[in-house]
C-alpha cells in the first residue's frame, strides 16, 4: 500500500470542504483545510517547505486548490506559490491541482500559466480527485 498523503485542500465552500475531506480521510490521506488563498499561504509558513522552519513542520504533498474563492482566488495563490518557490521561501515544489467550473480551454490555460500542475473541472467525482492525487504518490 502506498503511503497516505498530506493534502491541504483550500476551499470556501463549507459542504465542499466536508464532502472532500471525509472522502480523501477514507482512503487514508490527512486532509488540512484554508478557506482562502492567505489562509493556505499562512498554513504553508507553518510547514516543514518553509525555509525559516529548517524542516519542522508537517509536510505538504499536494494542495487541492479551488479556483474562484473570497480573499485571495486560487490563481492568484498559485501564483504566489511560485513566486515562494523562486525566492527560496518554499524549498520544494508544491504539486498543485486547481479545480473550477470554468473549464474552457482559456481558463485551463491560465491555470497552467500561474503554474498549476493538474486542473480538475467541477463538477467532478471524488473518484477523479483521488485518480489524480495518486498521481504524486506513485
Amino acid at each position: 500500500m502506498k503511503p497516505q498523503l498530506n493534502i491541504l485542500l483550500v476551499e470556501d465552500n463549507i459542504v465542499n470542504q466536508r464532502v472532500l475531506k471525509k472522502q480523501l480521510t477514507q482512503k487514508g490521506h490527512h486532509v488540512q483545510i484554508a478557506n482562502h488563498g492567505v489562509e493556505a499561504l499562512d498554513y504553508l509558513a507553518t510547514t516543514a517547505h518553509w525555509a525559516a522552519n529548517n524542516g519542522a513542520g508537517v509536510e505538504v504533498d499536494v494542495i487541492l486548490m479551488d479556483w474562484e474563492m473570497p480573499t485571495m482566488n486560487g490563481i492568484d495563490c498559485t501564483k504566489r506559490i511560485r513566486a515562494l518557490e523562486q525566492e527560496a521561501q518554499l524549498t520544494k515544489h508544491m504539486s498543485i491541482i486547481v479545480c473550477s467550473a470554468n473549464s474552457r480551454a482559456e481558463q485551463q490555460e491560465e491555470a497552467f500559466a500561474a503554474g498549476t500542475d493538474k486542473f480538475l473541472s467541477k463538477p467532478f467525482l471524488v473518484t477523479q480527485v483521488l485518480d489524480l492525487v495518486a498521481q504524486f504518490n506513485e
